[in-house]
């Protein structure tokens, strides 16, 4: 163990979205776009599936690392990371999905990498 700290990496677990948020790919693009600008992070690219006959899976490359979801809308449940590098703060981005999903029951968890 060297002791050195990489980054954070926050685990966010939703639990009681709505079934037409959690399979809308536009939807969620456009939320954790948001949510990824709040927390003054650069966006280098991004991707976004669809399944069938529900779910998404959006993932978006930071100069600062990386988030991602995955969507069970069947469930109500979503599951994101968000793992960064630097300054920015993880809370922020996920802060503004709890409140664009309109959540009440969630965990977060954080971890030092």
């Amino acid at each position: 163990m060297t002791g050195i700290e990489l980054g954070e990496h926050l685990l966010l677990d939703i639990y009681d979205g709505h079934f037409e948020d959690l399979n809308s790919p536009n939807f969620l693009r456009d939320v954790f776009t948001h949510a990824i600008l709040r927390s003054e992070m650069i966006i280098l690219n991004e991707y976004t599936h669809k399944f069938n006959p529900c779910g998404v899976t959006c993932l978006f490359a930071l100069a600062e690392s990386h988030v991602s979801c995955h969507t069970w809308p069947e469930l109500g449940c979503m599951t994101a990371d968000f793992f960064t590098c630097g300054e920015n703060d993880p809370r922020i981005s996920a802060k503004y999905v709890i409140d664009a999903l309109n959540s009440e029951k969630y965990r977060i968890r954080l971890a030092k990498r």
